[in-house]
């Protein structure tokens, strides 16, 4: 695996890797949840895309699927050196409907009788009409795209435990990426899109993208903590859905550009 070493002093590069891109397709197994940053146990509002940070995260775990217990853990701490920095960006499957229900879940009994006990929740779910593609900035890092390329086909779930996907493919794109991928704003608020759903997306922070212990600090094995708008900070970003119908059980999104059904 010739990811490349990082800098001992690695700097924020100026376009995250942008200029080249590996595109990977997904297909949707099964019914898609993750929970925005700010929802509560009993409150979950659901994203409608996987967040940058879940996918290089779900890049790590792909490591200890493909390589042996004595080569994953040097193989993840390189990918995370070279996918730390790099833009994600998604273009969502042409349809979205989000269930909107409440479930049973076991709760923390504050009482001090029995540990836990029964309660409901509020949960959306959403089911996907389409493939989802995933774009990975490589920028000029000529030769590492094949590493990469090699790992994408190991990523089975994104989002919570249980969202599957199964990969269809990658191809390589020279140049800008195509119309109907999420756009982050930028820091100064400039903004020049169609798309009317903003969400805001997860990412590794510039914070954990310097720190000499960064793969550490999102391993679940190794030590120090991740702190929200430090190490992982949130990017509102314009997602290519438009909503056409609702009710109080289901929203319906379609993909820009896609027409509406009768």
């Amino acid at each position: 695996m010739a990811i490349g070493k990082a800098s001992p002093l690695p700097k924020r590069p100026e376009n995250r890797g942008q200029g080249r891109w590996l595109v990977a397709d997904f297909a949707p197994v099964s019914l898609f949840s993750l929970k925005t940053t700010y929802a509560t146990n009993k409150g979950g509002k659901t994203l409608v895309v996987p967040t940058p940070y879940s996918v290089k995260m779900a890049m790590l775990d792909a490591c200890f699927r493909r390589f042996g217990a004595t080569e994953a853990e040097a193989n993840a701490r390189e990918m995370f050196d070279w996918i730390k920095w790099r833009e994600i960006r998604l273009r969502p499957p042409a349809h979205c409907v989000v269930q909107q229900t409440f479930i049973k879940i076991l709760d923390h009994n504050r009482d001090g009788t029995l540990p836990f006990k029964n309660t409901i929740a509020y949960r959306e779910f959403a089911f996907f009409e389409g493939n989802l593609r995933i774009a990975f900035a490589i920028g000029g890092t000529v030769g590492n795209e094949t590493a990469a390329a090699e790992l994408i086909p190991y990523i089975n779930y994104l989002g919570k435990r249980g969202g599957f996907w199964q990969f269809l493919g990658v191809e390589l794109v020279e140049g800008d990426l195509p119309t109907g991928f999420s756009t982050p704003i930028d820091e100064h608020g400039a903004f020049e899109s169609p798309y009317t759903l903003f969400q805001p997306l997860d990412d590794f922070g510039d914070s954990l993208c310097m720190a000499g212990d960064g793969f550490d600090r999102v391993s679940t094995y190794g030590v120090g903590t991740i702190k929200l708008g430090e190490h992982r900070v949130l990017r509102q970003t314009a997602v290519p859905y438009r909503k056409v119908g609702a009710n109080r059980h289901y929203t319906w999104y379609q993909r820009a550009g896609i027409e509406a059904r009768g």
